[in-house]
């Protein structure tokens, strides 16, 4: 099935990238086309790979510090740029990819994925909502259900 792949994938990189302290944003389109912030990355139209994930977000990597969009089981760009959240609910501690998820989030339907680099911990953001440092163990159970989710 398309959805278990696709988690499958996605669980793999996180899992490297937290566990090196690797900072990402991904984000995942549902029903409101994020066709403005791709107009304006670097297109990739790529299989959602998690070696793929891991090399755009590697520090070497001119992308890494902009965001991953996926529409369905593609990667259709990279170092994306979001709106960073006004929230004045978001936790100090969290940084630019936390807000730029939450701003992301606040504009449509999305799901944002984050990796802090500072401590490796995983959130997941979805209409302003963030569920923050989520244990590893649980994140792909908590994935499945929010991607089944409309």
């Amino acid at each position: 099935d398309e959805r278990e792949r696709m988690v499958y994938e996605m669980v793999n990189a996180i899992d490297y990238l937290r566990k090196e302290r690797i900072g990402a944003i991904i984000v995942i389109e549902r029903d409101i086309s994020l066709g403005n912030y791709i107009d304006k990355a670097k297109k990739l139209y790529a299989d959602l790979t998690s070696d793929l994930l891991i090399a755009i977000f590697y520090e070497g990597n001119p992308l890494h510090d902009g965001g991953v969009i996926i529409q369905g089981d593609r990667i259709t760009c990279a170092g994306a740029v979001f709106p960073t959240s006004d929230s004045v609910k978001i936790s100090k501690r969290l940084g630019t990819r936390h807000r730029a998820a939450l701003g992301i989030s606040e504009e449509s339907d999305c799901i944002a994925l984050v990796v802090s680099e500072e401590t490796g911990s995983i959130s997941i953001v979805k209409s302003g909502q963030i569920k923050h440092n989520l244990d590893p163990q649980k994140f792909p159970t908590a994935l499945k259900k929010i991607l089944g989710q409309k």
